[in-house]
């Protein structure tokens, strides 16, 4: 009998005392407890904040309740009540509890593709035939059955089939594939696992029409953009496609990767390019350039022509490169030094050797923006806001990038933005006549909650050039600024330059984007 009470006993106290841990306690945790990932190492969605030396974390993604508006705890809390010890070190180092893993979530690791991209120009026909290698790993925490690749030029308006595939292999095995105008979707052998490696190489020809335009030739000038296949990117577990046949912003963005490329061009042509030149070896008739990224960058871009003239300016590891072609313009170097210096003191470290300004006649933009390169418009023309507005896209857009077909107000309003903070410190009467015209420009006066909700708009949706830009450039600021007013100068400042840190060679959406705004405003003073 003493034995039966016994076991009794042994059997009910944990059961009572388990019954009263989940029912009684401040905490809620679902069944089954999440695997560890490390802070550095994954994009979470939501993103985990860096806030008062604590790294915090969104608790109902764990089932557990938050005091306060925000829904975040500290790590050191979350931790023990999963059941794990608190996780030491800042940064580098830190375990988080994985989140936002699902196939319609965002979550995935810091893996960034590698294309080795060997082309040839020949310019009498106006055409590039390349040959592309993608070294892939899926960062994602599910499987992929495909993958899809925008090719821009064939989705500007009147340009389809600009750009022909011949040819695609997986892993040394042909494969096959289907373009429809800017899509080209690639069928997998088998599903691709989480974290494994897939080699794909496409053999592709590129038609530059005659135009001056982003992907074009217009005189002697070769200006190219978007001119091979680029994985697309991913958002809730789908390929986002590129926005065909709009004529205004950028009807496509893509995730960084690593580029090494060898470009054989004519001798008479000189290059300027989104990456460190690494060498230039005459091959016969030819030359091969060759280029290097050094670190993950959106696209690569470059400008061909014959003739330019450069000027030089170095800033601790950067060189910066201005291409002209007739008279040196007045200041525009010493505008772009002066922007990179202020931008990489304001909003963070700018990781690459290189930034080159290049004039080229772009019809209809005063200036365009890719990593490491800058296209200044001769037929338009270009002002002192235009370079630092472009030179400010290496931090917005390129560093952290955004969907520019459904958020083009995130990389364009912060460059405008960021092209007042400049001015604010070196042209004060300047910076109060710009800020002026933006707000006059913007039409309507919003608040911040009316704002957000209008500036989110797809491209299509926008009936012309005009609309596009009152709502999006100046809008976009316009918003921008009155968070300013809301958070302050420096909690703004400090908020952004975590989204740097954070999303540095990532995307981050506006959901995320508003999320951590409102962390810093709630936790403001505190």
């Amino acid at each position: 009998m003493r034995q039966k009470r016994w076991f009794f006993l042994v059997f009910l106290v944990p059961v009572v005392f388990s019954f009263y841990w989940l029912v009684f306690r401040p905490w809620s945790v679902p069944i089954g407890s999440p695997p560890e990932v490390l802070y550095d190492q994954v994009v979470l969605d939501p993103p985990p904040i860096k806030w008062g030396g604590k790294i915090w974390v969104p608790v109902n993604e764990f089932g557990l309740v938050a005091q306060g508006p925000s829904g975040y705890l500290p790590l050191s809390q979350v931790m023990p009540a999963l059941g794990r010890s608190p996780s030491g070190g800042h940064g580098e180092g830190i375990r988080l509890p994985l989140w936002g893993s699902g196939s319609k979530k965002d979550s995935h690791y810091r893996y960034y593709p590698v294309y080795q991209i060997k082309a040839r120009l020949e310019p009498e026909k106006r055409i590039i035939v390349g040959h592309l290698v993608l070294a892939y790993q899926n960062p994602y925490f599910y499987p992929l059955y495909d993958l899809l690749f925008n090719l821009p030029s064939n989705g500007w308006p009147g340009s389809e089939n600009t750009l022909t595939i011949q040819r695609i292999v997986l892993n040394n095995k042909p494969a096959s594939f289907i373009v429809k105008k800017s899509r080209l979707e690639v069928f997998l052998h088998r599903p691709l696992a989480s974290g494994e490696t897939l080699k794909v190489e496409i053999s592709f020809t590129t038609y530059l029409p005659q135009r001056p335009a982003r992907l074009g030739v217009w005189e002697d000038t070769f200006m190219v953009s978007g001119w091979y296949p680029i994985l697309s990117p991913r958002e809730k577990g789908a390929w986002r496609g590129m926005a065909e046949g709009i004529a205004w912003g950028d009807p496509y963005f893509a995730d960084s990767a690593y580029y090494n490329v060898e470009l054989e061009l004519p001798p008479s042509l000189m290059v300027r390019a989104s990456g460190r030149t690494t060498g230039g070896e005459q091959r016969g008739e030819r030359v091969l350039w060759t280029f290097m990224s050094e670190k993950p960058i959106r696209e690569f871009a470059f400008v061909l022509a014959p003739g330019w003239k450069q000027a030089y300016a170095q800033i601790d590891q950067t060189l910066i490169t201005l291409a002209f072609r007739n008279q040196l313009p007045t200041s525009t170097l010493d505008i772009a030094m002066g922007a990179f210096a202020f931008f990489k003191e304001y909003w963070g470290p700018y990781p690459y050797s290189y930034l080159n300004l290049v004039e080229v006649p772009l019809e209809g933009l005063s200036g365009m923006e890719y990593p490491g390169l800058v296209f200044l418009s001769t037929r338009k023309g270009y002002t002192p806001p235009v370079i630092v507005h472009e030179v400010a896209h290496q931090w917005w857009y390129n560093l952290v990038g955004n969907d520019t077909i459904s958020s083009s107000w995130i990389d364009e309003g912060l460059a405008e933005y960021s092209t007042l903070l400049y001015y604010r410190v070196h042209d004060p009467v300047l910076y109060r006549q710009l800020k002026e015209d933006i707000i006059a420009e913007a039409g309507e006066t919003l608040n911040l909650e009316e704002l957000s909700e209008a500036l989110n708009r797809e491209l299509k949706s926008f009936t012309s050039e005009k609309d596009y830009r009152q709502v999006t450039y100046r809008q976009g600021t316009v918003y921008w600024l009155k968070m300013e007013e809301k958070m302050g100068v420096k909690t703004l400042q400090e908020a952004l330059r975590y989204i740097q840190e954070y999303y540095r060679f990532e995307r981050i959406e506006a959901p995320w984007l508003e999320g951590i705004l409102n962390f810093y405003i709630q936790h403001k003073g505190k």
